[in-house]
């Protein structure tokens, strides 16, 4: 059996400038992205009778992958040459359509896993490509580059999307205290409803230039928090985070709802400095940054809704 274990990513800025109708007529887009400690298993190993056998969010026996209904793993199965004997069944620690990235997560573990089980050794870079040609290209998703990279190579990177079509994935190098001391002070609380980004990502693509100027300014954020932590400065996430969401809301109405707006302004009111809501927008988890001292009073103000520290 091959089980290949992908992390899910959390956008911290710069989330919209990886869209290729985006960098594609400007030059490059950038966004600064870490893996966190919630992952997407995919379990590969052969079937009984040389079937086909697919478990995920629904239980799949087709006779043969031209009639397997979820269109990644067709596209998967057909671009590593599998046709047949393969049971393959999917775990996930947080549900799909939260802004985690954990569909590009699901692409790039199942490429992993199912290559090395056609004992094929893909590298990262190339694990990434190939999920960025097969989501964007082949089936045609409104969706940028971020998710692919950031599962691909897993930590905090600074990644640069040019007009060319090239990547980079440079690693940020800073004290592991830093990281921890930023991700004490953010605080993930669950809106309690998944979204569907292809249909917030349209509306993104359809008022694209005349965003132009937002992402752009989305853009300078991203590289000027890249120079703050290559100085080893996290502080001035709190401002740049603030700014950022504001454009990012400029961008479609379809980003924010009255839920995340309630919240966020009790968050603000409870002792966070600024926020976004992770993803395209529209739901999953709305991430504050929350001083850890005042954490708690938001906390046991909304004790209904669930709040999670990654």
């Amino acid at each position: 059996m091959i089980i290949s274990k992908t992390p899910m990513r959390v956008s911290l800025i710069g989330g919209e400038t990886d869209l290729p109708f985006y960098y594609e007529d400007n030059e490059y887009g950038c966004v600064i992205s870490t893996t966190i400690d919630r992952y997407i298993y995919i379990c590969v190993k052969n079937s009984f009778g040389k079937t086909i056998r697919l478990r995920y969010s629904k239980n799949e026996y087709p006779n043969s992958i031209i009639d397997i209904q979820n269109d990644r793993i067709q596209s998967v199965f057909k671009r590593i040459g599998i046709r047949d004997d393969i049971e393959m069944f999917y775990i996930s620690d947080i549900p799909k359509q939260m802004g985690l990235g954990g569909s590009s997560s699901f692409t790039v573990g199942m490429l992993n896993a199912i290559s090395k089980f056609k004992n094929i050794t893909m590298s990262a870079k190339e694990l990434a490509k190939d999920a960025c040609d097969l989501e964007i290209y082949e089936l045609d998703n409104p969706i940028g580059k971020q998710d692919q990279y950031a599962a691909a190579f897993g930590g905090l990177n600074f990644i640069k999307f040019f007009k060319n079509g090239k990547v980079d994935v440079v690693p940020i190098s800073i004290p592991l205290s830093k990281v921890k001391e930023l991700f004490d002070n953010l605080l993930f609380i669950h809106i309690g409803n998944s979204y569907e980004s292809n249909y917030v990502l349209s509306d993104i693509k359809n008022n694209i230039k005349k965003n132009v100027k937002e992402l752009n300014r989305i853009k300078f954020l991203a590289e000027e928090f890249y120079a703050s932590l290559l100085n080893g400065d996290i502080s001035t996430y709190e401002y740049i985070l603030k700014e950022s969401w504001e454009l990012k809301k400029r961008t479609s109405k379809t980003i924010s709802t009255p839920e995340i707006d309630y919240l966020y302004d009790e968050s603000i009111r409870c002792g966070a400095k600024s926020g976004k809501i992770l993803g395209s927008g529209g739901g999953g988890f709305l991430m504050m940054y929350f001083p850890l001292e005042y954490q708690n009073t938001f906390i046991k103000k909304f004790k209904n809704v669930d709040c999670y520290k990654f």
